[in-house]
């Protein structure tokens, strides 16, 4: 359930707020040198806004996939195989340029054994670019590749194993060290001695390895294992820092399954658990605290849900979340929207993809793995993402057992290995002042109700982002402590609004400042989209 905020202002009667940039790859205190917007914005829509709903439900958003994807495809020996996300991708607030420092491996031509080989080679690279859009590779001096003295190679194997999920954090304030990164490195799975750099190997598969740079190219070792891993001694780990210098990390956990939960047959999980997600935090970065499960399959999610990754964006008030959707039914990976006050407890508007995938075949087809941190420019919301042309695992290969049979005719087969993945880097968009709404669930000409929490509005003005239908409306009535309509303000006083409008004003024959006895209001939608509200100029 959603946490429940202490303060009204909280609780969605507020004022108008602030839009903060995402203080993921940088701390929250350097947000001013970001170039992030500085007007205002509605705030979001939380569940416990509202007192009670009547035939209303919740809209999200799909995110628009960028015109020029894929943005980068494979093309160098070491990344024909796929640029691979499990990185970070930023908008540089001292340079003004894009980066992305992500998983890339060579191909996999021949694919017979059921052992993808792609986990044995990955590298972490480094990317650039100058409008977000059109990337290139910077061929830098560190690692060389056969018939290539330079490449974008940033950790070859020999330096500590594979390299996945790059958390890159920027702090234009130090001056010395303005790039800090956290990894994990795994020799073991590389091939190579249990060491990475001067430090000794993981006691586990993968350890996180923390990093830094002048630069953001040249990067020094500095601390490592990390103990307990931050990513929980597992392979999908983000780390975020706070403005305070504290840390928090997401990342992938495998909790004790609850009584009557199950895992489909063909989900290629050996584990046996759920794939969740869970948090952790640090004061230095070096010592994590325990574990806190955050995301899990609930009562509204099918048995095939599971979940990979969440990347937070902080917003006042808040944090909006997208969260890697894993379907193991189908073996895809789509991303759906999330929001929380507190970034512990998490809250998804819907259950349907807010990015979902195209056809197979396509970028994107089969998994959308995201990168680090959704970037909030210019009012839209970007995300950052590796686009799979294929599936996470086979589950259409009839050599193998156990077979599936529908009417007495055996019509699938499959085993449960990993396929390669074969990626591009891609990127979709939100408008970031619309993400998700609430809605008629009904629709046509039947009307929604949601009544808010109660409140202090008393002199100010009511104000919506809102989208209305052809043939819609959108009313709203002020409610006493008791819950009955002020006269004046009911919603037959209140002067209906129709069209596209995203901060204007309600009105009454009472007038447009809510009276003394103002404590809820009672929202009531025809073919409308309510997807945020405040007070303001009392």
């Amino acid at each position: 359930m959603m946490h429940k905020p202490n303060s009204k202002r909280q609780r969605g009667l507020s004022c108008c707020v602030a839009l903060v940039f995402a203080g993921a790859a940088f701390s929250f205190a350097a947000q001013a040198a970001s170039g992030a917007p500085t007007g205002v914005r509605m705030p979001l829509l939380m569940p416990d806004d509202f007192e009670s709903l009547k035939l209303v439900s919740w809209r999200v958003e799909e995110g628009v996939p960028d015109t020029h994807n894929p943005l980068l495809e494979p093309a160098m020996p070491w990344d024909s195989g796929g640029i691979m996300a499990h990185g970070t991708v930023l908008h540089d607030p001292i340079d003004g340029l894009w980066k992305a420092w992500q998983v890339s491996t060579p191909a996999e031509e021949e694919f017979d054994d059921l052992k993808a080989r792609h986990e044995e080679f990955r590298r972490l690279t480094y990317l650039e670019s100058k409008d977000g859009v059109n990337w290139y590779r910077p061929m830098l001096p560190f690692v060389s590749w056969p018939g290539h003295n330079r490449t974008n190679i940033i950790f070859d194997l020999d330096s500590g194993g594979t390299a996945v999920y790059a958390s890159v954090l920027v702090d234009p304030e130090n001056k010395e060290w303005p790039y800090e990164m956290y990894v994990l490195r795994s020799p073991k799975l590389g091939g190579v001695a249990n060491r990475v750099g001067h430090l000794p190997g993981p006691v586990e598969k993968r350890a996180t390895y923390k990093y830094r740079s002048r630069d953001g190219k040249d990067w020094k070792l500095i601390e490592g294992p990390i103990h307990p891993s931050v990513g929980g001694g597992g392979d999908v780990s983000y780390v975020y820092r706070r403005g305070d210098g504290s840390y928090f990390s997401y990342f992938k956990t495998y909790p004790k399954m609850k009584e009557g939960s199950r895992i489909i047959i063909y989900d290629n999980n050996h584990r046996g658990g759920l794939r969740s997600i869970a948090r952790r935090a640090s004061l230095d970065g070096i010592k994590w605290g325990s574990d806190t499960l955050v995301l899990e399959r609930d009562w509204r999610d099918p048995d095939f849900a599971q979940f990979l990754e969440l990347t937070p964006v902080k917003v006042e008030g808040g944090y909006v979340g997208i969260v890697t959707y894993y379907n193991s039914s189908i073996q895809t990976m789509s991303l759906q929207m999330a929001a929380s006050r507190d970034g512990i407890h998490w809250w998804r508007p819907d259950r349907r993809p807010t990015l979902p995938n195209p056809p197979l075949g396509d970028y994107g087809s089969g998994m959308i793995w995201q990168m680090h941190h959704p970037i909030v420019e210019d009012g839209k919301m970007h995300v950052y993402y590796a686009g799979s042309e294929g599936l996470h695992g086979e589950i259409f290969d009839t050599r193998f057992e156990p077979r599936i049979e529908v009417g007495g005719e055996t019509v699938i087969g499959f085993n449960t290995p990993t396929l390669p993945f074969n990626t591009a880097l891609c990127r979709a968009s939100w408008q970031f002042d619309r993400l998700w709404a609430l809605a008629p669930s009904a629709g046509g000409a039947t009307f929604g109700e949601a009544v808010t929490r109660p409140g202090n509005p008393q002199g100010s003005r009511l104000r919506v982002n809102l989208h209305v239908r052809n043939g819609g409306e959108f009313r709203a009535e002020l409610l006493d402590n008791s819950g009955s309509p002020i006269p004046g303000f009911s919603a037959q006083d209140c002067r209906p609004l129709t069209g596209d409008h995203r901060h204007t004003t309600v009105g009454w024959k009472g007038g447009e400042k809510a009276p003394d006895e103002a404590v809820k209001i009672r929202f009531v939608l025809k073919r409308a989209f309510l997807y945020g509200y405040d007070w303001g100029s009392r």
